[in-house]
């Protein structure tokens, strides 16, 4: 409200004995008269006599001041609320009022009102109640109509007041601003992103069918390649020329090239024929072979000692040596043509290593935190359903788990990176093994002043969006378990439709600083996570770094295993990496564990983090 008005102007008592005319009043003033008593009388706004003021039982005489006043007021103290109950609007409103004739002027003294503004004021604040609730805090605009519909006809109070001509202007407040303004970044980013995702996917695929083009010829000219050196490259002196075709300019290398082949051929002919001569001689001289049988026995021998030694080409003939006492050779004997034919060279066996496959360790946790359930029954359904004991590996999962990952938003921006790339991860890893991702459903959540859904539950396919977090101001524990109350029960009963057999809930809970309504929370938290009132109560892990505080961190985790604080020390960029971290390899080993068909699961402290009881 502006300054103080006053409506009495003059306020003088009724002279008994009048020496002179009555005193004249001005035309936008009524003269209202007041008996001892309080009665109150105008007499059409004119003062009275002199005569008649002599006999006049009115004792106070008040100037009230007819004209119209303008004035702006702001909603300050009582601001409008909008639907969500968190943010409020800025209502300001232009009106006009004036007193409502000699009737309204006799009222005004009546009522002894001095002041007209809070009248006014509070006639407004009644009006305007409970009307932020109907509308959104985008819609401000939609209110703003509403209420000058309200107030936009004139209206005359009890007090002889008429109030109209009002003018309602309403805009969020200044911390609404913000989460407006956000909004509409996140839009505009998002809309050029669609926009500039067309020529990057264009450019994308027209690349890669240059590539594959690309490719395609490269193996096209290698098979014409191959092709034209069929019969080349299959012996020395083929792959010789090739290397002179290829390389003309080096004549002189490829004529040592034939040189050393000539020589190296030549010194395994001469090796074969010493080696053969000598068992042939040796043979002779122990009489195991005769005369007529040289030739032959000569060429067995020589094939025999070429291929031990790794040669390939035959011994030239060679003149019978003269054995003593042996016999002229009248025909081959038909027992060594027989050998020699049925005799083939007999190759070594082929050696088959035996390899060794290393087996992979999917990641997670070691020590003996790792062999610690997570629950009571962690093979249980929320519905109570008798789950059989692991029996090794199925052929398909028997189970489905939902995932709930709660990632606080209120960080700053370089946290915020980490844990965006730590969900590009998660995605990456699931999307790229259906036998995992077919195991459990995903959820992600924006948590700050309100809590929003990133990814509604759903199977992570290669289709489906990576969720990205985004910079808000504020920070509601109460909200987001609320949130959860409300869409776990929703979420199990539709898995539960498909025929999936659902195992309890899991919430990672990653926070950085504390909650505006400080332990407003934990009966929201209680209603969440109490199995006897909830059958989807999950198990909530709760990770802390930066400002949180440990013994709400402890709180908010269902058992003292599940709370995880990072050190004091350590700075939240690197805190929110190891979170990130943690995340994507808790998810993917318990998908594993899953898809093996063990429904139990173990959890460790993220790197660098201790247990939020030890860091009391």
């Amino acid at each position: 409200m502006n300054d103080p008005v006053s409506l009495i102007v003059n306020r003088t008592p009724v002279p008994r004995m009048a020496l002179g005319p009555t005193k004249a009043t001005q035309p936008h003033l009524a003269v209202v008269y007041a008996t001892a008593s309080g009665e109150v009388e105008c007499f059409d706004g004119r003062p009275m006599t002199p005569s008649q003021q002599v006999f006049s039982r009115y004792r106070t005489r008040y100037e009230v001041d007819l004209r119209p006043r303008q004035r702006s007021a702001v909603l300050g103290r009582n601001p409008l609320v909008s639907r969500d109950g968190v943010h409020a609007f800025e209502v300001k409103v232009d009106f006009a009022f004036r007193v409502d004739g000699w009737e309204g002027a006799k009222a005004v003294v009546r009522s002894g009102i001095d002041n007209p503004l809070p009248l006014v004021h509070n006639y407004l604040t009644s009006l305007f109640h409970g009307a932020g609730q109907r509308f959104a805090i985008e819609d401000s605009f939609g209110l703003q109509h509403y209420l000058n519909q309200r107030c936009g006809r004139q209206v005359t109070l009890a007090e002889g007041l008429i109030v109209y001509g009002c003018q309602v202007t309403v805009r969020p407040d200044d911390k609404s601003k913000i989460y407006l303004e956000s909004l509409i970044e996140a839009g505009r980013r998002e809309a050029l992103g669609q926009a500039e995702h067309v020529p990057d996917m264009g450019e994308v695929l027209r690349r890669g069918q240059l590539d594959a083009k690309k490719q395609e010829l490269e193996i096209a000219a290698t098979a014409r390649q191959a092709a034209a050196l069929e019969n080349t490259l299959t012996t020395s002196e083929g792959l010789i020329r090739h290397y002179l075709i290829t390389h003309p300019e080096d004549a002189a290398g490829a004529f040592e090239m034939m040189r050393k082949l000539e020589e190296a051929r030549f010194a395994t002919t001469e090796l074969q024929n010493q080696r053969a001569l000598g068992l042939l001689q040796l043979m002779a001289e122990k009489n195991l072979v005769q005369a007529g049988d040289l030739d032959a026995t000569r060429q067995l021998l020589t094939d025999a000692v070429g291929r031990a030694t790794g040669g390939e080409a035959q011994l030239p003939p060679a003149a019978t040596p003269q054995l003593t006492g042996a016999r002229p050779w009248d025909a081959p004997p038909a027992q060594l043509s027989a050998a020699r034919a049925a005799a083939p060279a007999q190759a070594p066996p082929a050696y088959t290593p035996t390899q060794t496959q290393p087996t992979y360790t999917p990641p997670g946790p070691t020590g003996p935190a790792a062999a610690a359930p997570y629950g009571e029954s962690p093979g249980s359904t929320v519905a109570g359903d008798p789950v059989p004991p692991y029996a090794g590996r199925p052929a398909t999962p028997a189970y489905t788990a939902l995932i709930y990952l709660v990632l606080d938003e209120s960080l700053d921006r370089t946290c915020l990176e980490e844990l965006n790339r730590g969900l590009s991860d998660l995605h990456s890893a699931l999307s790229s093994a259906p036998e995992l991702s077919t195991t459990l459903r995903l959820s992600v959540l924006g948590m700050a002043a309100t809590t929003e859904p990133r990814l509604q539950l759903e199977t992570v396919t290669p289709g489906t969006r990576t969720p990205v977090l985004t910079g808000r101001p504020g920070l509601s524990y109460a909200h987001a378990f609320q949130l959860l109350s409300t869409v776990l029960g929703q979420d199990v009963g539709v898995v539960k439709a498909e025929g999936a057999q659902v195992l309890r809930p899991i919430v990672h809970f990653v926070t950085g600083g504390t909650p505006e309504e400080g332990n407003g929370w934990r009966d929201a938290h209680r209603t969440l996570t109490d199995t006897t009132g909830n059958p989807a109560a999950p198990h909530v892990i709760a990770l802390g770094l930066g400002r949180a505080d440990t013994f709400a961190i402890r709180a908010a985790a269902t058992r003292p295993e599940f709370a995880f604080m990072a050190p004091p020390h350590q700075d939240a960029v690197s805190a929110a990496h190891s979170c990130a971290a943690f995340l994507r390899d808790s998810v993917v080993g318990y998908a594993r564990r899953i898809a093996a068909g063990d429904p139990q699961f173990a959890v460790g402290p993220p790197d660098g983090f201790r247990r939020a009881e030890d860091a009391f």
